[in-house]
């Protein structure tokens, strides 16, 4: 019995996407791992797409997974009850609320990217509260006190490893100088890629996207 009718783990608010996007329902695992609860400022420096960037609105906002989908396999079941299932929908929805403007940010490089990236956000409720923008992550300057969670590039996006073990190191560099008092919760494709950071982790915890058998670490950044 197909009681979705479809796969859940779609959302709905990716209608553009680059390569190798990150599983709507990775990115949220991501979220919930990092227990970041909206009390301090949220930055992604490679947004992508803006998948991580759009579950952490639902999550801030309190949006259902389910919001967007305009129909589920259990509406065709025998015994569906309409009126129940809107009672239970407005319930839910009930429970959405703005976020302030500024509260998630995020960055790419690559300009395709986050118009992409806005284009998405734009697809759920307050998508205009997020703060997008056109960056190189080494020219942000201080971002102090902040919760910081990405996915850097695991190869699609970079011509051969060695550049990408450059741009992770550049990366760490840049956690320990502008990035005092926060906590960095960073996914990384392949596990030998972690050291390049030059930053010990407080915790690793296995976390699979798509083929990639990766880690999510979580690095306290201090003065």
């Amino acid at each position: 019995v197909d009681t979705s009718g479809g796969s859940l783990h779609r959302r709905g608010y990716r209608q553009n996407q680059l390569h190798a996007p990150m599983q709507e329902t990775v990115a949220a695992a991501i979220i919930k791992m990092s227990h970041w609860n909206g009390e301090t400022l949220f930055y992604d420096p490679f947004c992508g797409s803006g998948t991580l960037v759009c579950e952490a609105l639902m999550h801030a906002a309190r949006i259902p997974a389910g919001y967007l989908r305009k129909s589920f396999g259990f509406e065709r079941l025998p015994d569906f009850n309409a009126k129940k299932w809107q009672e239970i929908k407005k319930i839910e929805d009930e429970q959405i609320k703005p976020i302030p403007r500024g509260l998630i940010n995020a960055s790419d490089i690559d300009a395709e990217a986050v118009e992409i990236a806005r284009m998405n956000c734009q697809n759920l409720p307050f998508g205009d509260s997020i703060s997008l923008r056109q960056a190189d992550f080494k020219e942000l300057g201080t971002l102090r006190g902040i919760t910081l969670i990405t996915n850097p590039p695991f190869g699609v996006r970079m011509s051969n490893e060695k550049e990408l073990l450059k741009l992770y190191k550049q990366f760490g560099d840049f956690l320990k100088q502008f990035c005092p008092q926060s906590t960095a919760y960073i996914f990384i494709g392949n596990r030998k890629w972690i050291s390049h950071i030059g930053l010990r982790p407080k915790w690793k915890k296995p976390l699979k996207s798509g083929d990639l058998d990766g880690r999510l670490i979580s690095i306290p950044i201090y003065d």
